[in-house]
């Protein structure tokens, strides 16, 4: 009878301490929340880690510092602490992580229920967003990390990852050698025009980005800058690819918005994709339009579009439509690419 009893006791204590941990748990991810949530408004400032203006790493790590919880810097850094959680299994106070404008974490917000979470954007400032937002931040979800559980221990060490097998230049794990597009990618990648992240994949479906279109065109074209004219906000020299972006904006072939910024991490529409070959390529005018059903003489890209498929680097789609909203994807524009240099 002791043995039974003792035994219940014990079983009534770990439960009374599960509890109580989970909801210290929750009390602090509160804090956080409604630290991360009373700056929304402040502005973006490249480096800023203060109410006056914020990074998406400083504003993370003052959140957090608000509730007694120290993080890591940089973006990069704070992906590699806590524990990794599933999309499906995220509680308030994850942190969650994009990859935008380079392969990796780039940028980082705090999870605040409902699939919102909060952070401090380049182009908003402190704002929530929807982390499915099938327009930008949804195909850039990397992943989450809990750091609010068990603090008093120390935060447990990811799992390793198998390394992954190493190919050769232009041969990636996610492009088959029966894929009709494996000659032109293998051909761009081993000339140094495309490359693979870390895990030697190419990713052909994730769309491409303004600063990643630009260190691409300025490889395939060997454009050095020439008088750095690319005054912009929202980059400096430590900015990833910060000389290809100054050497396509002194070569004529990018610019700004009308605010100055470059908007780097933007996706890089089909219409910009067409602006940009016209510029990069000097594509001769059309004979005869292409009757493509979604343009017309009206929309501002609508010459560069007609001399892009005059020049037969683009076909369109098979339902007579050029799409020029849709964001480019990196299998389009190593299509687009490899047609303009060698075809």
């Amino acid at each position: 009878m002791c043995k039974k009893i003792l035994s219940s006791f014990l079983v009534f204590t770990l439960v009374i301490a599960f509890f109580s941990s989970y909801q210290a748990s929750a009390s602090t991810a509160n804090k956080v929340i409604s630290v991360a949530k009373s700056q929304i408004g402040t502005p973006y400032v490249w480096g800023g880690t203060t109410p006056s203006g914020f990074d998406c790493s400083g504003f993370m790590r003052y959140a957090f510092n608000q509730a007694g919880i120290s993080l890591p810097r940089t973006t990069a850094e704070q992906y590699r602490v806590g524990q990794s959680v599933s999309k499906s299994n995220l509680r308030p106070g994850d942190l969650v992580f994009f990859e935008t404008y380079k392969p990796g974490a780039s940028h980082s917000g705090i999870y605040i229920g409902n699939n919102q979470f909060v952070h401090a954007s380049s182009s908003n400032g402190v704002s929530t967003s929807s982390i499915n937002d099938p327009y930008y931040w949804g195909p850039r979800y990397l992943g989450a990390k809990r750091v609010l559980e068990n603090q008093q221990a120390a935060t447990p060490k990811p799992e390793p990852k198998p390394e992954p097998k190493s190919l050769p230049a232009g041969q990636y794990h996610d492009v088959s050698s029966n894929s009709s597009s494996y000659a032109l990618i293998k051909t761009l990648g081993e000339a140094g025009v495309i490359n693979g992240y870390s895990d030697y994949t190419y990713r052909p479906d994730n769309s491409i980005t303004r600063a990643q279109v630009a260190q691409l065109l300025a490889r395939a074209l060997n454009l050095k800058p020439t008088n750095y004219s690319g005054k912009f906000n929202d980059i400096n020299k430590n900015t990833s690819g910060y000389e290809e972006i100054q050497a396509v904006v002194d070569a004529g072939l990018f610019k700004g918005d009308v605010d100055g910024n470059f908007r780097p991490g933007d996706p890089f529409t089909r219409a910009h994709i067409a602006v940009v070959f016209d510029r990069a390529f000097d594509l001769p005018d059309a004979v005869s339009a292409t009757n493509f059903s979604d343009i017309n003489s009206s929309l501002g890209a609508y010459d560069s579009i007609q001399r892009l498929a005059a020049s037969g680097i683009t076909t369109g789609h098979s339902d007579n439509t050029y799409r020029p909203n849709n964001a480019t994807t990196r299998l389009q524009l190593a299509i687009f690419l490899y047609r303009a240099l060698y075809e």
